[in-house]
């Protein structure tokens, strides 16, 4: 059965300890529209709004934690020395040239652009159902994270076809 994203980000006392918790899901989670709806509003009672004297940070924590959820669902499927590469990758992209030459070299290696094909239909999948979220605040920090996300995918596609 798969979890509550929303029952965990209001249970965990910080963004670490949520990410953790998600991490062990292994992406057995739903991001249908309303879980996602549900996981903005509970993000915005823990950090509510301003449109006065925002606290950037706040924002920037509501990237992440979208960023986060995504990125795991996204990687499901995939085995886990697999999904801690692209983690790696997402998490620093300044280091994917060298984390990218050490997968090349692991027992997964053969299949990275198989992997990497996976990973990239996963997105648009998960962007699709971003696409219907109502308009406003909640939809916006799902589509920054996933803009992150997708900038970090180019430069992977950059970087695995230089070397294919």
């Amino acid at each position: 059965m798969s979890k509550n994203l929303v029952d965990l980000f209001r249970t965990t006392l910080d963004l670490e300890d949520f990410f953790t918790e998600v991490k062990k899901l292994q992406g057995n989670f739903s991001l249908s529209t309303a879980d996602l709806m549900a996981l903005g509003q509970a993000y915005f009672e823990r950090y509510p709004e301003k449109f006065v004297q925002r606290n950037l940070d706040e924002v920037r924590l509501g990237y992440q934690l979208t960023r986060f959820c995504l990125l795991e669902k996204a990687l499901s499927s995939f085995p886990e020395e697999v999904k801690e590469f692209f983690r790696q990758a997402f998490d620093k992209p300044e280091a994917a040239p060298v984390l990218l030459e050490a997968f090349r070299v692991s027992a997964f290696g053969d299949r990275l652009q198989e992997y990497f094909v996976q990973l990239q239909a996963s997105l648009s999948e998960i962007k699709t159902t971003v696409d219907e979220l109502p308009k406003g605040m909640i939809k916006e920090r799902f589509l920054g994270g996933l803009s992150t996300l997708h900038n970090v995918v180019y430069l992977l596609k950059i970087l695995i076809s230089r070397n294919c």
